[in-house]
């Protein structure tokens, strides 16, 4: 009598249960598979990390780059954006620099024409380690002093405050509408708002940190009265920078490692100098393999 016998699925390593009665999608690994989905998940600059994990800038191995137009951009500000990832560099290098009109001076200082600027590279190096805030902690901070400072509280509840920040588009952004929704649902006097909803409110808040005013003096102060708090609150957390939650996870970018840097104390200048179009033309074509291979 012939008998059928059942030896596994095809390319099943021996012991690993794939296939039925068990699912095969994914769901019923082993302690080993398991690790390695989370080691996988922690990997450096994944949108996982940035959220969920503190960043520490060594200060023997990091250099802080930003671009400006003014090169002393770093220098007398309580705050700037920055990135340590060459790849981050050619991507804001190829999306943010480009050249302006501005006036060149003979060795006189007499003005003899006008010409095109490209944007400053201006590097900083680091006295000691200061260590990063992911969104998890940031949201932290942002959520206690949310309910123990009361003009911080109608800061982020008033509508003329720091909605009205936000850039004037706002409405194509899915992360505003979120944050609306949130907020609306926490003016109702009965409604007690959770950690998650406040975490959503503050990525509107991180969006406008820089917010200068726009030419309003009023507006641009009050955001810098806010967002010292909010420093000063991080530094006592032990942080000396938070991420970019906008470049790093919800914006396009998808940058690797966009911080704002704070605590200026720890920044030292190391070298500046100006761009130059072949600069910016490379930085095109990274930016271009970087799309391709998906990075």
């Amino acid at each position: 009598m012939e008998q059928l016998a059942h030896h596994g699925i095809l390319n099943q390593k021996w012991g690993v249960r794939h296939g039925p009665p068990y699912p095969l999608g994914g769901g019923d690994y082993s302690p080993s598979q398991r690790r390695a989905i989370r080691n996988k998940r922690k990997a450096g600059n994944s949108i996982y990390n940035k959220r969920h994990f503190d960043e520490v800038l060594k200060a023997d191995k990091t250099t802080l780059s930003t671009l400006s137009y003014d090169r002393d951009r770093t220098k007398n500000t309580d705050m700037f954006y920055a990135t340590h990832n060459v790849l981050d560099k050619h991507q804001y290098n190829a999306l943010f620099n480009r050249p302006i009109p501005r006036t060149v001076y003979d060795e006189n200082g007499n003005p003899i024409g006008t010409g095109n600027f490209m944007k400053y590279r201006i590097d900083n190096s680091l006295k000691k380690d200061i260590k990063v805030a992911s969104e998890d902690s940031g949201a932290e901070v942002f959520r206690e002093l949310f309910k123990k400072d009361r003009d911080f509280y109608n800061f982020v509840m008033d509508e003329d405050r720091m909605q009205s920040y936000f850039v004037s588009d706002k409405y194509k952004f899915k992360g505003y509408r979120e944050v609306r929704q949130v907020l609306e649902k926490m003016k109702q006097g009965d409604y007690t708002q959770t950690a998650d909803e406040l975490q959503i409110v503050y990525r509107m808040f991180n969006y406008v940190i820089p917010y200068d005013g726009a030419g309003d003096a009023r507006k641009g102060k009050d955001v810098t009265t806010q967002r010292t708090k909010f420093f000063n609150a991080c530094k006592e957390a032990g942080y000396g920078a938070v991420l970019d939650t906008n470049d790093a996870i919800y914006g396009g970018f998808k940058a690797k490692s966009p911080v704002i840097v704070f605590d200026m104390e720890q920044v030292v200048p190391k070298d500046v100098y100006q761009t130059k179009m072949i600069d910016q033309k490379f930085s095109d074509l990274v930016l271009v393999g970087r799309k391709l291979l998906g990075q």
